[in-house]
């Protein structure tokens, strides 16, 4: 979906808007120009000039902080981009994992984002706006053989509320009970961090968790963790907006402006992600 433009004057009246609510110091785009009307988007939004997105840290290279204190990441990168261009400055505020979604429908923040993936589960609570294609990847200890097609009767860690936590692990330890095979054990963890701290403890034996998390991790501490087998089942990332606002078709907009111009290629790059770039953001793409 692609908004039309709008005559001279109005564009103009238009930017001149937004040059107001975003300051002399926000981002903008190349030409200096938000190219979504601030009127396509939800009144909070035009009034306040910001777009409170709600995140949950350290997911890196997705969202985390520098040594210095600033808040970094891919996600973040995008998503101060996606602000500029639709006029407006993103205010990111964090949360708890299981606090992001339950925040965007009780309109806490605008937006959610914290490598999140589109799924129809998810799609019940709110819209997701894809922007990024991402697997699950199992992280080991170095020089260990764990393979995710063969773990029953270990103990792998994954974040709570996590697709890892609630999906994956269960079901490779359904399959393993009901071949006869001992349980795969899914050990729950508070962060990613968390899980991999007690992987090299030698208190469990692999940590799921989102591919960009697990190669990030492993190229950080290619000493201690290596990566176990190839990512799978992929799926779309999305950032979550409360169900039928007007913010999902501006964003979905935004994000396409971004794929197209290779804005997001070039964040991608930056953080190493560059095998995970789709052609097309779509609202609640996730068809299984």
């Amino acid at each position: 979906m692609t908004l039309g433009r709008r005559g001279a004057a109005l564009a103009c009246t238009l930017f001149l808007s937004a040059a107001m609510l975003a300051g002399c110091s926000s981002p903008q785009p190349a030409d200096d120009a938000p190219t979504a009307p601030l009127s396509s988007l939800p009144q909070h939004l035009r009034d306040s000039g910001k777009l409170t997105v709600g995140t949950n840290i350290p997911f890196a290279p997705m969202e985390f902080r520098e040594a210095n204190g600033v808040l970094s990441g891919f996600d973040v990168d995008v998503l101060n981009a996606a602000a500029a261009d639709l006029g407006l400055t993103a205010d990111f505020r964090e949360l708890g994992f299981p606090e992001l979604l339950p925040g965007v429908v009780a309109g806490e923040v605008d937006v959610a984002a914290r490598g999140l993936f589109d799924t129809p589960a998810r799609q019940s609570q709110v819209d997701l706006v894809t922007y990024y294609s991402a697997g699950t990847q199992w992280a080991r200890k170095a020089g260990t053989d764990v393979d995710p097609n063969d773990a029953c009767g270990l103990k792998v860690g994954a974040e709570t509320d996590t697709v890892q936590f609630l999906a994956e692990l269960p079901a490779k330890s359904d399959a393993c009970t009901d071949t006869g095979k001992e349980a795969l054990e899914v050990v729950r963890f508070a962060s990613l961090d968390a899980a991999l701290e007690a992987l090299r403890a030698g208190d469990i034996s692999a940590v799921s968790a989102d591919s960009p998390a697990i190669l990030w991790e492993v190229k950080k501490s290619p000493d201690s963790l290596e990566a176990a087998d190839a990512p799978f089942d992929t799926q779309p990332y999305a950032f979550a907006v409360a169900k039928g606002s007007a913010l999902g078709p501006a964003l979905q907009q935004s994000i396409q402006r971004l794929i197209d111009s290779g804005e997001i290629k070039k964040i991608a790059e930056k953080w190493g992600l560059g095998d995970g770039l789709i052609p097309t953001s779509l609202i609640n793409g996730a068809v299984n």
